[in-house]
């Protein structure tokens, strides 16, 4: 039987405290002590702690009215901590500074060709510098990379999107930067923007979906990735769709990337140019109704595999009531009824901040 010490004890309710405050922004000392089954003093301690290094503050009393000693609220100062998200795009880097409640504070694009490694990292060492500066209690940094990536060795496997292969990006900017870093696939990233800024999205477990030039995912547990054994865990749009649909990167034919992806579809648009406008609304309703039967296929496996609590999709065809409808006429005439009847669907309206869902994973490692 694993022993712990007081000080690993010690350290695991200070980040507690601070993850419930983040939370339910404002509490009680008491209702932090029954959330995390300890006593009150022990809570009592690391709160005047915290108050006396200004990263938590009294800000009132709650039940004036009611018998007994009244609650004094606490809630986190936001500001006391940052975390900076950054994302690689083939065309530039992304970044954010936020503050504990994920606020953003600055964010900005840089330039850089994303298929040149040293570039990039020579950037992000230039970025970081500079953040570091202005910025002067950031707990980490998150990278978001296009790709498959070991996010535990902070290993690019592969990179279609930059051309990488088998870059080991965490080494390349240790030396140089001595704050924690957190190196994961963008989308992952993403995914955890959306559990943090959509209160729609409060399952123990969803499966997040985001459609742009490529198509990914990421299933969600209790506020976790799961990234699988080989990092690949999520790889939606490597289902075949189509056995009739073009070949795709990883030898199947109609993978939904290849299908559906907003890549797929501008190009797909470019074609209709000789049609009049209403030819144009009408050929894109049926294309676009043809999307989301072929979205619903995939979504069978992940309702009958995974079993998610919700299926967050992140798309800009969210705006079209017909690709809506289309997916959820598929799942209602040939998806299990439990596992469907049981699972929301969720349309964003707004695609999820990737660099903010990164500077997520820096305040998830940091509550640890």
């Amino acid at each position: 039987m694993l022993i712990k010490g007081p000080g690993i004890l010690r350290e695991q309710n200070q980040k507690k405290i601070l993850s419930l405050l983040r939370k339910y922004k404002q509490t009680s000392r008491k209702d932090l002590a029954k959330w995390m089954g300890v006593s009150k003093n022990t809570v009592s301690i690391i709160v005047d702690q915290y108050i006396n290094e200004g990263i938590i503050r009294e800000v009132g009393v709650k039940d004036l009215q009611t018998a007994g000693r009244p609650k004094i609220l606490i809630e986190l100062n936001a500001n006391a901590y940052q975390a900076i998200g950054l994302v690689i795009h083939h065309d530039g880097i992304e970044y954010v500074v936020t503050n504990y409640y994920l606020d953003v504070l600055k964010s900005g694009f840089i330039e850089v060709e994303g298929k040149d490694i040293t570039a990039v990292c020579e950037e992000i060492i230039s970025i970081v510098g500079s953040l570091l500066e202005e910025f002067s209690d950031v707990l980490g940094i998150g990278i978001g990379v296009p790709g498959i990536v070991n996010s535990q060795a902070g290993i690019v496997y592969e990179s279609t999107n930059l051309q990488w292969k088998n870059v080991n990006i965490l080494d390349k900017l240790t030396a140089f930067i001595q704050i924690p870093l957190v190196i994961q696939n963008n989308v992952k990233m993403a995914s955890l923007c959306s559990s943090v800024y959509d209160e729609d999205i409060a399952a123990s477990s969803f499966f997040y979906i985001r459609i742009g030039d490529g198509i990914g995912g990421a299933f969600i547990i209790d506020g976790s990735i799961w990234n699988g054994e080989s990092f690949t865990s999520g790889e939606i749009g490597h289902i075949s769709v189509d056995p009739n649909g073009p070949l795709c990167g990883c030898g199947q034919k109609g993978c939904l990337e290849k299908m559906i992806s907003r890549k797929v579809f501008s190009e797909w648009q470019s074609t209709l140019s000789v049609m009049s406008e209403d030819e144009r609304e009408r050929v894109t309703e049926l294309q676009l109704q043809h999307y989301g039967t072929l979205l619903g296929i995939s979504l069978i496996s992940i309702l009958n595999l995974i079993n998610p609590g919700k299926i967050v999709i992140d798309s800009h065809f969210n705006k079209y009531e017909v690709f809506q409808s289309s997916i959820r006429d598929y799942l209602n005439h040939n998806a299990l009824k439990i596992p469907y009847f049981q699972t929301q669907i969720y349309f964003n309206e707004e695609a999820f901040s990737q660099s903010v869902g990164a500077a997520t994973a820096v305040i998830h490692r940091f509550e640890g």
